[in-house]
Formats: structure tokens, sequence, C-alpha cells
């Protein structure tokens, strides 16, 4: 089968860098993006299009059910925050909802004190978890996946990993260890560092780097969807930059940019793990001795991936790929 991520992959080219404290954004362009149609969770939520619900009175921990009453397809991000029901959630992999459909979907705990009703629907926070978490959260998704066949994540290293952001944070714990009173605690900082990235033309994805190692990678498959879900997708990495605020040189930008080229190179050539989605499409995933991701893939196309730098292994080998860098002075790419 076509490496449809390395086909995808060769098409891109990256934006001038942005800059702020200790993160750093390249934008990623493309020219085109996916033809499918689709509607995002907020999208959906504000049309009353989708109901999120625990799965019975009783409620599951590792899942809830989505009712899709619109003729509409609904992508769910992975990583997104729901909040509400029993307690807060996050999605483990990225769907893509059937028009019509009632699904259960894999999800996370991100709020370990508390299981009680607090509405018998969930909401949008309108973020994800931060950027590390996910990370986390997809390496372990994927061993589960494996292994039995299952998108269940390892709670129990989730709710270790919150506890130990409160930490590095140094923000006092919350009554329920809840994600989202680290993000409240946090959001005035939070804004400061938001304010000094922006959306650039033809955009489609982003490249992260805190404190002058790569983060990760993120892709939608189309402008009008990435730009929605940008906002969403940048917070999840200030929420790990705010653990070190030193300033970073910005001399490392020619750096930064070398080890992005070899970082989506090595991604391009790992095999791809496929398998059916939960709903629509293919659950994509690859793992290498130095990126983990996950996506989804419909009708032979990405709709979204995210790629992460693992945590152990060193690169190996020469990987040089064709991507270009974006001209500073000129609306359009150059090689």
């Amino acid at each position: 089968m076509e490496n449809i991520l390395g086909t995808f992959l060769a098409d891109i080219s990256v934006g001038p860098e942005q800059f702020y404290k200790n993160m750093a954004v390249f934008p990623l362009l493309a020219n085109q993006g996916a033809d499918i149609e689709f509607i995002t969770l907020d999208e959906a939520l504000a049309q009353r299009a989708l109901v999120i619900t625990e799965i019975n009175e009783s409620g599951r921990v590792p899942e809830l059910k989505v009712v899709n009453n619109s003729r509409q397809k609904i992508l769910l991000l992975d990583g997104e925050e729901l909040i509400g029901a029993k307690q807060n959630r996050v999605l483990n992999v990225t769907i893509l909802l059937a028009p019509n459909s009632e699904t259960l979907i894999p999800v996370s705990c991100i709020e370990q004190g508390r299981w009680s009703f607090k509405s018998r629907e969930f909401s949008s926070a309108r973020r994800t978890m931060s950027a590390n978490l996910r990370k986390k959260k997809t390496q372990s998704v994927y061993n589960r996946v494996r292994e039995t066949g299952s998108f269940a994540s390892d709670q129990g290293e989730i709710w270790e990993e919150i506890s130990l952001k409160f930490e590095r944070n140094q923000v006092p714990p919350s009554p329920t260890m809840a994600l989202s009173d680290l993000f409240e605690a946090q959001r005035e900082t939070s804004e400061d560092y938001l304010k000094n990235f922006s959306l650039v033309d033809k955009q489609m994805g982003l490249a992260v780097f805190i404190d002058g190692n790569i983060a990760g990678v993120e892709f939608l498959g189309r402008h009008d969807k990435f730009q929605l879900l940008y906002h969403k997708l940048v917070s999840s990495y200030v929420m790990d930059a705010l653990e070190n605020e030193v300033e970073a040189p910005k001399e490392q930008t020619s750096r930064s940019f070398n080890g992005l080229i070899g970082f989506l190179a090595d991604a391009a050539q790992s095999p791809l793990d496929r398998r059916k989605s939960v709903s629509l499409g293919w659950d994509i995933r690859l793992e290498s001795e130095n990126v983990v991701g996950a996506g989804l893939e419909f009708e032979q196309q990405i709709l979204q991936m995210s790629l992460f730098k693992k945590d152990s292994g060193q690169r190996t080998g020469n990987n040089e790929r064709p991507l270009r860098r974006a001209s500073r002075r000129r609306n359009r790419l150059v090689g």
C-alpha cells in the first residue's frame, strides 16, 4: 500500500518561525487540503447536532456515548477535553462520526477526585490536554492497540502525570485534581504566550519546539478546520512551555528547522499501522526510534495527524526529505 503519510508530507512546506520565550512555532503550509466535508466538535455542539453523555446512569470511566443527530460527519479530535457529567474526560483517538449515528467512544479521565453528576451532558472545554500528556497517551493507546486491539489508555499513568504537572507548575492541588483547574490557574500566563502566535495563509499544521527541542507536530486535513482548531492545538503546547519559561536564544532557528526536516523525514519513512476506526475511516499509527504518532485516514486522505518526539531513543541514519522553506518575503513557496 502507498505510504499515505509520506505522500502527504511531501506536499508540506515550512513557514517562518514564530517565537516567544522558550517556545517556537513553525507554520506548516499546503496548497490543497482534503475534499471531505465535516464539522468540528465545537461546531456540532453549537448547532445542537451532537449529544455526549455517560453510557448509562452508572457510567463507565473509559467510555462515553455520543449521538450525532445531524446529516453531517463530525470530527472529534484526539485529546479534546469534555467537561461535565460524572467526571471530565479527553478523547483517546480522533474519530469521524457517521451522520445520524450513535457511537461508544474511548476516553480517559482527567479528573481523578470526582464521580458524581455535575450535568447530564458533556460540553466542550474548547481546549485539548497538554501536548506532553497527549504524547504519553498516544504511546499507551498504541501499546494497548497492539496487545488487545482496544483504544484504551493507561489511566493510572495519566492521573500520575497530571499530579506531576501540578507540581512542576507549582500550582496547589485542586480538590478533584482536574486538569481544567491547572489550565485555569495559568490562564493569564498562557495568554501572554498565545498572543505571540498567529495563523498564516495556507496553514494546515504546526510544529512546536520547547526549550530548543521538538515537542510535536500537528496536522488537520482542511485549512478551514485547522483555523478553527488552531487555538486548541497551540494552547496544548503552551501548557508544557510554562513549566520552564526561561527564554531560549533566537539563533536556534536554523538548527530547529533542520531538526524539523529530519523529524518529519523519520515519520514519513516509518511503517503505518492501519486499523478500522471507532466510526468512519481508519485509525493510523506509527512508531520509530524517534517518533510516535497517531491520526485518522478517510477515503485515502489524512484528516488529522499528531507526531511527537519520543522520550527515549536516538535518531539514526540520514533521513533527508525534500521539504521546502516558505519565503519570508513573498507569498509563494521557494525551493
